[in-house]
């Protein structure tokens, strides 16, 4: 596309956050915009993330946006064809034509006297814009363990969220690190293909059936047919999973009496070897940390070419062509798939952000990342954040929550062209009073009180991820935008 060298809004990220803000600014007749996607393709997650078995855990009907159904063909569908639907809705509402990819940002400053910010490219390209929206993702900088040796492994390694589908596993022996979601996922659609699968499991995870299947006739007419009849089925859904923030949120000892009896179960129906099963039985209630859904991951670890290295065995090092655990054992291996996930409670944002007086954001977040509604912070005026602090969920969708914190960015941009409003930013006392209430509403939730060390907690043990309450409520907070809790200039 051709670019200007100013706009009045710049989204940084071309995922679900960004198209769904793009959406929303073309409803404004607001057209002044960029997009800038450092990827080759737009797409975000959906599109990065396409290792073998990637799919969604949550209901496709609420995974994916209450303004454009989809005729979707599975209760929880597969990467393609949540790229697809990506695709769709980037097609429908000729997002391309908004975006500039193979961009990366280096940095953001905000320009105090002309009450805009200058964005820089890392390929030295630079643009200003009155209003920053950051859709760069909580699920898009890889974590990669400092295992000692990695460097001199000559065999593939790759990163689930880096799949490189140029180099055939088959036949090989491939060893998968991690025990997550996207373990779960990925080992169960490899382990016929490769001569060996060695998974290292450093902590065990709870594990509950995936209630997958083909929609039926009835249900995929629902998602073609009248959006009064989509929508109170899309409802339905949603209100099937928000009444589970009583066990997660208000009474998390209900989480062992539920979930874990039922996970309990499905360990002992899959898994006779005792000694197996042991290793397979998290030490914290379930919840804690995300709870995983896989009907095939156990069935995989009984196989004859699998083997589950865990417990007090580990990584020791890496070697040329092999792996030696902490027992001693020396195992070959011609590929490594690092499914360790990603740098989710820590500032995900790689670039520097500097807003009012010249304070970043790495120093307001030096002690954890926060926001007012995971949306806005002291200091950076005109800045938003999509996906932002504390707006992850441990039952529902996230693309609910994205909706709901674009509901207060568009009355922020509302208020910000009208009556030659330059600036917008949340008085300090406001934040610090809603992560006040936020930190009290965490203390008691599965997420703090379950006995785990999850990816939803920074290196202090906060958590910076999870929404604690109904999102409902959460939807309800954004709305109630109220002028006199922010300044404006």
């Amino acid at each position: 596309m051709t670019t200007k060298s100013e706009y009045e809004i710049i989204i940084i990220g071309g995922g679900f956050s960004g198209i769904a803000a793009a959406v929303n600014l073309q409803k404004k007749d607001i057209h002044d915009f960029l997009i800038i996607e450092r990827d080759e393709e737009i797409g975000g997650t959906w599109w990065r993330n396409s290792y073998p078995g990637a799919a969604v855990d949550v209901q496709s009907q609420l995974y994916s946006f209450s303004f454009e159904p989809y005729d979707w063909t599975r209760l929880f569908a597969f990467q393609p064809e949540i790229l697809d639907y990506t695709r769709h809705v980037i097609d429908k509402y000729s997002i391309e034509k908004y975006t500039i990819t193979n961009s990366s940002v280096d940095g953001l400053e905000y320009l105090d006297d002309e009450h805009k910010w200058k964005v820089k490219l890392e390929d030295g390209r630079e643009y200003k814009s009155k209003i920053i929206i950051n859709a760069s993702g909580v699920l898009s900088q890889p974590s990669i363990p400092a295992f000692e040796g990695l460097e001199n492994f000559t065999g593939k390694i790759m990163h689930t969220s880096r799949w490189d589908h140029s180099y055939d596993h088959k036949g090989k022996k491939v060893a998968v690190i991690g025990s997550g979601a996207s373990a779960v996922q990925t080992c169960p659609a490899i382990a016929d293909d490769v001569e060996q699968l060695y998974i290292f499991q450093r902590n065990a995870h709870w594990i509950l059936p995936r209630p997958d299947r083909v929609l039926n006739s009835i249900e995929r007419k629902i998602n073609r047919g009248s959006s009064f009849i989509y929508s109170l089925y899309r409802s339905f859904v949603y209100w099937f999973l928000e009444v589970r923030v009583l066990a997660f949120s208000k009474i998390p000892s209900a989480m062992k009496i539920g979930p874990q009896r039922m996970a309990m179960r499905f360990i002992k129906k899959e898994i006779e070897d005792e000694e197996l099963r042991a290793l397979l039985i998290p030490d914290y209630t379930i919840g804690c940390k995300r709870i995983l859904l896989s009907s095939d991951y156990y069935k995989t670890l009984v196989k004859d070419n699998v083997t589950l290295i865990a417990g007090d065995n580990g990584i020791k090092k890496f070697h040329e062509n092999s792996i030696e655990t902490t027992d001693g054992e020396i195992i070959e291996i011609d590929c490594v798939v690092l499914a360790t996930g990603f740098k989710a409670s820590e500032n995900n944002i790689v670039y520097e952000v500097k807003g009012r007086d010249g304070v970043t954001l790495n120093e307001t977040w030096e002690n954890g990342a926060h926001a007012y509604l995971g949306t806005t912070v002291p200091s950076f005026p005109n800045f938003f954040l999509l996906a932002g602090p504390n707006t992850g969920t441990g039952h529902t969708s996230a693309i609910f929550m994205i909706e709901a914190q674009l509901e207060y960015i568009m009355k922020a941009i509302s208020k910000l062209n009208s009556n030659g409003c330059k600036s917008i930013e949340v008085k300090q006392q406001t934040e610090e009073r809603f992560n006040k209430w936020l930190k009290k509403e965490l203390k008691n939730t599965v997420w703090q009180s379950g006995g785990c060390r999850s990816w939803y907690q920074n290196s202090k043990g906060d958590n910076t991820v999870i929404w604690p309450d109904y999102t409902f409520r959460f939807l309800s907070k954004c709305k109630n935008f109220k002028e006199s809790d922010h300044l404006i200039s």
